[in-house]
């Protein structure tokens, strides 16, 4: 039965961790950035969340930059253009993390759903045990 109760909360750690990364990705989409700069004139730099199989086969993630994490926008109006006029954004798609963010809710709800159930199930073994 650990491995139930392991096999859950692995899955809810991985969830959240793809939602966490999502809502960084659409919280800063709109950062823009000198191209090449650091600091503070830096654009944001997008992230993906890569799931893989851990030990047990538990589902794991790991978060790494994305590739390319930034791309070159025209805008010499902008206070941040380089003297191309070019800026630097985030290489994000919001349609895409906001998909990704609602098939991570779904996994997590139904990872709470095997909770519930293996809750249950240990709430009848100790009715029929008694």
């Amino acid at each position: 039965m650990d491995a139930v109760l392991g096999s859950a909360l692995a899955g809810m750690r991985a969830a959240t961790r793809h939602v966490a990364t999502g809502a960084s990705n659409i919280a800063n989409s709109q950062t823009v950035g000198t191209p090449g700069a650091t600091g503070e004139n830096a654009a944001y730099q997008a992230l993906d969340a890569v799931q893989v199989s851990g030990p047990g086969g538990q589902p794991q993630v790991h978060i790494k930059p994305k590739n390319p994490a930034t791309s070159f926008s025209y805008q010499p109006d902008h206070p941040l253009a380089a003297e191309d006029g070019l800026v630097e954004v985030p290489n994000t798609d919001l349609a895409t993390n906001l998909i990704n963010n609602q098939i991570a809710q779904r996994s997590y709800e139904a990872n709470i759903k095997s909770l519930v159930t293996w809750d249950e199930m240990q709430a009848t073994l100790l009715d029929i045990k008694s």
